[in-house]
């Protein structure tokens, strides 16, 4: 007897269709799994046999040999438990099943026949519906994940014998009844609700119109200040203040958090947008992402979200140089013998630094560091890497009547205004693949940053002064052109451009 059921293959942060050729034969009782398996699914022979034989069916006491195919792709993960057994057991179903052909099998089965929750099950019901898969059966746990991708019937079970009993017509399972028991409804919008809020920001103004500038135009910023200053704080509260989280957005992120089992199985998808701040001891490895299975790293995980380095001037000055080709291409590549990955990684970065080892020079308190020192530490990071940043300011503390008489903004306040120069940004860029105008290439730069006659001899004035490189001088025109945005002007005009030099004051004061 041969039966074929579909299943799937996790490889990076996408779903492959694997077709499970099962054939049974009489001979020398055996069973085996060929084409290219890991040792997980090698032993889930034992799994399988247990599952079938705990759940009341009879093993075949024959030669069972399972195919994997395509044979040269490698298979890791403990999905095909599930679509092994159904073809195993594909007598005790119904011969007129319509479903099986198809169907997707997606579980790791436990001994006792029952379905545990895998990774990755976002990715691979998307893969599915792009390989005209009708319908999905997965883990009940797996289900709330399963919700938000359309156009594919997502059919939840909780053991093998109940994923049969359906197949053959004797089971219904009522999908509305376990969405109520769950309390969600894929139809109700995620809400973006933060602990952190920008009113608990006193004073700083400058460095909060810096965080609604780098918000709106998806800017690289670094913060320079002492110790308790206020940096960390500001840095948290940076994604509160980005545009609210639409549909398209939520499964981009929760296929890269599903791929890795970081999905919360009570919201079943990620809801708001990731705030990653790895420690400085981090390896170059959990920061880019890679290993034996090219797992995502920081960088991938702050997709469409804000990746905090605090005291950037400690990390490893390797793994910083690391960063530069993911902020600037808004991906990342790791390759492997068979395969080669990419990852998107559009996120903001957000630095913040003492400038110096003890974290007081050019502070109202007294550095205690020698001048060859201080030096040394800022040299840590290499111009190239500051070049990547658009936004330079200085977080000074504040004085004590700051604290009681200044009122702050609330991040929904802020947000209104980012939301509209993204607005303005989607609209500008509809004929193009891109969102921001941190994204903007060099024609696009010459074709939407148009200045006033006034605004074009600020900036002459500036690039010959300051010798600025041509990276630096498309950055500043990109920074102008959010101010812009945020006053809702079409021309760049002096204002905008003096505003956003202002931003590189504490470059030049601290690095030049």
């Amino acid at each position: 007897m041969l039966s074929i059921i579909n299943s799937s293959n996790l490889i990076g942060i996408n779903g492959h269709l694997i077709k499970i050729e099962i054939d049974i034969s009489n001979g020398i009782p055996s069973f085996n799994i060929v084409g290219l398996a890991s040792t997980e699914i090698k032993e889930s022979r034992e799994r399988v046999k247990s599952a079938i034989i705990n759940s009341g069916y009879r093993f075949p006491n024959s030669r069972i040999v399972v195919n994997l195919s395509p044979a040269d792709m490698k298979k890791e993960g403990s999905f095909l438990d599930l679509a092994i057994s159904i073809g195993i057991l594909r007598e005790f179903i119904r011969k007129d099943n319509v479903y099986l052909d198809e169907s997707m099998f997606i579980g790791e089965l436990s001994l006792d026949g029952k379905l545990q929750k895998v990774r990755g099950i976002l990715p691979i019901i998307i893969g599915a519906k792009e390989c005209n898969i009708k319908r999905l059966f997965l883990p009940y746990d797996n289900f709330l994940e399963g919700l938000f991708v359309d156009e594919i019937e997502i059919i939840p079970v909780k053991s093998l014998n109940q994923c049969i009993e359906f197949l053959n017509g004797s089971l219904d399972i009522c999908k509305e009844s376990i969405i109520a028991d769950i309390n969600i409804n894929k139809k109700e919008k995620c809400q973006n609700e933060y602990e952190e809020d920008f009113c608990d920001v006193s004073g700083n103004y400058f460095v909060k119109r810096s965080a609604e500038i780098a918000a709106a135009g998806n800017h690289n910023m670094l913060m320079i200040g002492p110790p308790g200053s206020g940096k960390t704080m500001i840095a948290k509260r940076i994604r509160t203040i980005l545009p609210d989280i639409n549909k398209e957005e939520m499964i981009e992120i929760s296929k890269i958090y599903s791929s890795i089992g970081l999905i919360d199985n009570q919201k079943g998808i990620i809801d708001k947008r990731p705030f990653r701040s790895p420690h400085h001891t981090s390896t170059k490895q959990a920061m880019i992402g890679g290993g034996v299975d090219a797992r995502p790293g920081e960088v991938v995980l702050a997709h469409r979200g804000v990746l905090f380095l605090d005291e950037i001037a400690e990390f490893d000055r390797k793994i910083l140089e690391t960063l530069r080709q993911p902020i600037e291409d808004k991906f990342i590549n790791i390759s492997r013998i068979k395969y080669n990955f990419e990852y998107p990684c559009n996120f903001l970065l957000v630095g913040a630094m003492n400038p110096c080892p003890c974290g007081y020079h050019m502070s109202e308190t007294e550095c205690r560091c020698k001048t060859y020192e201080i030096d040394r530490y800022i040299n840590k990071i290499s111009g190239p890497l500051l070049d990547r940043f658009d936004l330079f300011v200085e977080v000074n503390s504040i004085p004590y009547k700051e604290f009681i008489n200044t009122k702050s903004e609330t991040s929904h306040d802020i947000r209104k205004r980012v939301q509209s120069a993204r607005y303005i940004q989607q609209t500008r860029f509809k004929n193009h693949d891109i969102k921001t105008n941190d994204e903007m290439n060099s024609s696009m730069v010459n074709e939407y940053c148009k200045l006033n006659d006034e605004g074009l001899n600020t900036i002459n004035i500036i690039f010959n002064k300051y010798k600025l490189s041509n990276r630096s001088y498309t950055k500043l025109l990109k920074v102008a052109r959010t101010i812009a945005d945020l006053d809702e002007e079409n021309i760049i005009q002096s204002n905008h451009i003096i505003e956003a030099f202002s931003f590189r004051k504490a470059y030049y004061k601290y690095f030049e």
